[in-house]
């Protein structure tokens, strides 16, 4: 082939083909939405009847679109066990100083689950420590635990992590996952206490007690992974009132501890209190599945590199009633990002031409419990870890309208965000970071599970310029997304304005025919916590 045919045949290779283009339509991204949000599913909770239900729907599209299997066992399953505990909500949660006690009521003060999956936690009078934001961070030369012994202890810390205007201190307003609730219970087992509480407060968890509240209303799950979780044997969150509570019987401020908590020279407080509980819960031993399904690329010699989709397909089942209705149907979340992707699986399968690069699609299971199936699948990759280049993630299809910008998680971290910098910018969008970083969106959805092994991930989002919508219909959307986030009034809405998800498909299609085309793999922005893990997977391979 001569220079200038092969210069034609790349720069053919930057733009798919029109048939791709426009294969997805609003009414084939509504079928999805109908049937895995229809009440029959019961909120497609890990484990349930809905949660079958759901798995057999997506195998069948996978089976139908013409993927092949890329699960377990030359099928499209890859199994995920989980242990599922239910605490009894007669629990209470009882810290005393010697003189007085106090009771909090399970569900309306503290929620919490057994760490250890353990049928009964039966523990008297354990002394009790505030150790700020229980953080352990070298790097920035903070260590909230110091040299004080925690262990056998009941663990009280605050949610986020310390603030500051400086984005190299913890990320400045944004959160880092130091401010997960689930490195706090990872380092609390590390450090050997018995039980950790995580202090709620809206504004450092970005969503109301009642999204937690309604989260531990059914089952709770984990993943089963033969050994327990350290010593931790409770993990809880107590409100902010609740807090306050327990704390002036310790004769402390919340405020002023808070206050304590943001200084680098912080030393954990024992506090004048001792906890007791008698926490029994129902634990079973269950599995759900993570379903996967792959398309072939055209170049041989690139095809065996993947490009991999993740869509989580479970809810929160049935719960607590809110104006009379139980099933948390989760058609926005996430209902809505699973057709979305299947859309796309159809798109690339149905089209006559084909990236060069293979692509895989999973609905992942468990999501909403911590990101279950997809961190079991990072960790138990059905094709090697390295040869997956990318990681796209939909959660949550923008159903109000399309816009003149965009803004994805993960985008300023690898060098997707160049892709997409450039796909948006050939459709009139503009690219802008996140909007909300004081939230930590990018450690709150399957695309981490992906980061944290290497792969260079990024979760497709939607705008805030909205286009040719009403802006009364913008404020209704974003109030009623606003109150139904994990409640059973997420539920399919004739209303909804599905030109924003074909935008989102459009620019997901053009962005995946550009990585999955070009030789250069995607890589981490120099000096990204994920770069090094990347560079240590890649050698790994090569001395193979």
């Amino acid at each position: 082939m001569s220079f200038i045919g092969l210069a034609l045949l790349l720069f053919l290779q930057q733009y798919p083909p029109q048939d791709l283009l426009t294969f997805i339509t609003a009414e084939n991204l509504k079928r999805h939405i109908a049937v895995l949000a229809d009440d029959s599913l019961q909120g497609r909770a890990p484990s349930t009847p809905g949660d079958q239900k759901a798995t057999g729907y997506i195998v069948s599209e996978m089976k139908r679109i013409g993927l092949t299997p890329a699960g377990e066992n030359g099928g499209y399953l890859q199994t995920v066990p989980i242990v599922g505990s239910m605490v009894d909500p007669g629990t209470v949660f009882r810290f005393s100083n010697g003189e007085r006690s106090m009771a909090l009521a399970y569900s309306t003060e503290f929620v919490a689950m057994p760490g250890a999956h353990e049928p009964l936690v039966d523990v008297k009078n354990i002394p009790v420590v505030f150790v700020g934001y229980g953080i352990v961070a070298p790097e920035q030369r903070w260590d909230d635990y110091k040299d004080v012994d925690v262990s056998g202890k009941m663990i009280v810390m605050l949610n986020n992590d310390p603030g500051g205007d400086d984005p190299g201190f913890f990320g400045g307003k944004g959160r880092t996952y130091y401010g997960r609730w689930t490195y706090k219970y990872e380092i609390a087992a590390k450090k050997g206490a018995l039980g950790a509480i995580v202090v709620h407060t809206t504004l450092s968890a970005g969503y109301p007690y009642r999204v937690i509240q309604n989260s531990f209303s059914t089952q709770t799950f984990d993943l089963d992974q033969g050994n327990e979780t350290g010593s931790l044997r409770i993990k809880a969150w107590t409100t902010e009132e609740a807090t306050k509570k327990y704390l002036r019987l310790a004769g402390y401020d919340l405020d002023s501890l808070c206050a304590l908590a943001e200084q680098r020279s912080f030393r954990p407080i024992v506090l004048p209190l001792q906890f007791s509980t008698t926490m029994r819960s129902s634990v079973r031993k269950l599995q759900t599945n993570n379903i996967i399904g792959r398309l072939q690329g055209s170049d041989p010699s690139l095809s065996d590199q993947y490009i991999i989709f993740s869509a989580h397909y479970d809810h929160f089942g049935i719960g607590r009633a809110v104006n009379g209705d139980s099933i948390y149907n989760g058609a926005l979340d996430n209902a809505s990002g699973t057709s979305l992707m299947l859309n796309l699986a159809e798109a690339f399968a149905s089209s006559k031409e084909k990236p060069r690069r293979s692509l895989l699609f999973a609905a992942v299971a468990a999501e909403e419990q911590g990101l279950l199936g997809s961190s079991y699948f990072a960790s138990h990759p059905t094709v090697p870890v390295q040869k997956i280049i990318a990681n796209l993630n939909t959660d949550v299809m923008n159903v109000i309208g399309r816009t003149s910008d965009i803004s994805c998680q993960g985008s300023d971290r690898s060098s997707l965000g160049n892709d997409l910098a450039t796909v948006a910018g050939e459709m009139d969008m503009v690219v802008k970071p996140d909007q909300a970083p004081e939230q930590g969106g990018f450690y709150r959805s399957d695309h981490f599970s992906f980061a944290k092994v290497g792969i260079p991930s990024m979760s497709i989002g939607g705008g805030g310029n909205f286009l040719d919508v009403d802006t009364a219909f913008v404020r209704k959307m974003h109030e009623e997304q606003g109150q139904s986030y994990h409640q059973p009034g997420d539920e399919l809405k004739e209303y909804w304005n599905y030109s924003g998800g074909l935008q989102q498909a459009e620019l997901i299609i053009k962005l995946v025919w550009r990585i999955g085309n070009i030789i250069e793999m995607p890589y981490w922005n120099k000096g990204n916590e994920f770069e090094t893990v990347r560079k240590s997977s890649m050698r790994s391979i090569e001395s193979l």
